[in-house]
């Protein structure tokens, strides 16, 4: 075992995501339990208690940094024309799904313990999300509100994971040039559409 205080609470911290991370990437979360981390880096499952306050709470901290680098990726593609932007974000969304599965599955499969909600920075970054693809369509459909755009968004991209969600569990039946096609068909049929029949005035 590690000594006392030999790694900071943050080193801590970031050695125990990274375990969980790296069991993630070959092995289901099933398998992995808290005195598990705590021994891979060498520390007793009450030091993560500390830290953490729960092996939930851990993997909550999994989960976040997930986002964290989702949200890095997608916002490197904000410098093209909106739509395009859009089509890229989802099809860049797909993939690292498809690169980080049971990562990807944490963020959505998690649940917090009696019915608590989530923490404020977890929001926060879930928000932000929404948030890069909200500027798209406000820039694409200038004359919608921030209601509309946030609206917008959802839907949209509910449709987006919606067909990412098919990918991984290998019922879209289709190859992955299939899948970003699908997903940019999506993308550009959705604002067509409501461009189209003028629905967006019609939300408050």
């Amino acid at each position: 075992m590690a000594r006392r205080k030999e790694h900071t609470h943050e080193q801590i911290k970031h050695m125990a995501i990274e375990a969980v991370v790296m069991h993630l990437q070959h092995d289901n979360l099933h398998s992995l339990s808290l005195r598990k981390v705590a021994s891979q880096i060498g520390y007793v499952p009450s030091t993560l208690i500390n830290i953490f306050g729960s092996y939930q709470y851990l993997l909550l901290a999994v989960s976040e940094q997930t986002l964290v680098n989702l949200s890095a990726v997608l916002q490197g593609l904000t410098l093209q024309a909106p739509i395009t932007n859009i089509q890229n974000m989802a099809m860049a969304y797909s993939d690292f799904a498809l690169q980080h599965k049971s990562c990807f599955r944490l963020v959505f499969e998690l649940t917090m313990p009696d019915d608590q909600p989530l923490p404020q920075n977890h929001t926060t970054i879930v928000k932000s999300l929404f948030a890069l693809v909200e500027s798209q369509l406000r820039s694409y459909c200038t004359n919608i509100s921030e209601p509309q755009a946030e609206l917008m968004s959802r839907v949209l991209w509910g449709g987006i994971h919606g067909l990412t969600t098919l990918a991984l569990d290998e019922k879209l039946f289709a190859t992955h040039n299939d899948l970003h096609t699908m997903l940019c068909s999506h993308v550009q049929g959705y604002i067509a559409g409501i461009s189209k029949t003028g629905s967006l005035h019609d939300i408050n």
